[in-house]
């Protein structure tokens, strides 16, 4: 009995810990040098694919210092001298915020719809992290990196969200409802 409830203990910060440990991956995954000539800095923005596709199913486990830790951690490795630090976090924060606002029309519903939010979401944190750097920076920065950025993580999204996805399945939003479909014809409910 006891190694039941090792085992149980063991699942549940297993789960607590998964979408953490993913998103740390991503933000080390950034670093990881492309032999692609156009795709060197394409990278950055797999975490926020992470902070999204784990708001969508289990928003608890992504708590805000999680969030500005990483993002912070990220702006660290990526930025040089002179760079914003927080962006990220901020970005984060922000897309976990709409994610759970909207978690309701975001859940259950076609994937090419979740797939147009996620591109709406990725549009803004590009925006945001480009919009911080230019000002915090007082200089003129090409947006073609942070367009290239966007454009392979839509393309990417696909790809790796089925497998982030994988948690959704205990999700109480996708969990029908008892009631749900058990009227008789001309019945109504309370």
């Amino acid at each position: 009995m006891k190694a039941d409830g090792a085992l149980v203990t063991l699942d549940r910060w297993g789960r607590a810990a998964l979408p953490g440990t993913v998103l740390l991956l991503f933000v080390l995954l950034t670093l990881a040098p492309l032999r692609a000539p156009y795709l060197r800095d394409a990278l950055p923005l797999l975490p926020a694919l992470a902070v999204f596709q784990f708001s969508l199913a289990t928003p608890e486990r992504l708590p805000g210092p999680l969030l500005l830790a990483m993002g912070i951690l990220l702006d660290l490795l990526l930025g040089g001298p002179g760079a914003p630090i927080g962006v990220s976090a901020l970005g984060f924060v922000l897309i976990r915020a709409s994610v759970v606002a909207n978690r309701p029309y975001l859940v259950g519903v076609p994937f090419l719809f979740q797939w147009f939010g996620f591109c709406l979401l990725a549009g803004g944190f590009v925006i945001l992290v480009w919009a911080f750097t230019a000002l915090w920076t007082w200089t003129a920065i090409d947006p073609v990196p942070a367009v290239v950025q966007y454009v392979v993580v839509v393309v990417l999204y696909p790809l790796l969200a089925p497998l982030l996805a994988r948690v959704r399945a205990r999700d109480p939003l996708n969990v029908p409802e008892p009631s749900r479909g058990t009227a008789r014809p001309g019945e109504t409910t309370p």
